[in-house]
């Protein structure tokens, strides 16, 4: 018998079923695995809109920025309130529990507090 140095034709159509069986198994599964990833990040992506149109909602409602409990007024999610430091706003959206920082500066670095009891920052950046 003399040996065989090339690939025949038959063991080389067997590998390109064997390689399409694989790929039609496998990439479904790999397609489903990214958006399942995905799929948070959208959804606090949604969430975060929620509270950008709260946001301006109460600039359209006040006539000027507005204090932390104004925007959570008009958050149209299962829970919205104040963080515990007035810091942000903390929300409960479907299965989605966010805290969104809110800041005093329009350059949004210096995080909005209550410095003195009753009296919270205005809001001008979130």
């Amino acid at each position: 018998m003399r040996k065989q140095n090339r690939v025949s034709f038959v063991e080389l159509a067997m590998l390109v079923v064997v390689l399409s069986i694989v790929a039609v198994v496998a990439l479904p599964a790999l397609g489903k695995r990214t958006q399942t990833v995905d799929a948070p990040l959208e959804s606090v992506n949604s969430s975060m809109k929620k509270v950008k149109a709260a946001y301006a909602f109460a600039i359209a409602e006040k006539g000027n920025f507005p204090t932390l409990s104004g925007i959570v007024e008009f958050i149209d999610a299962d829970f919205a309130s104040e963080t515990n430091d007035l810091s942000g706003i903390i929300f409960r959206d479907g299965g989605n529990r966010l805290t969104v920082n809110t800041f005093s500066d329009s350059e949004c670095k210096i995080l909005t507090n209550d410095n003195e009891p009753g009296v919270s920052d205005i809001v001008r950046c979130i």
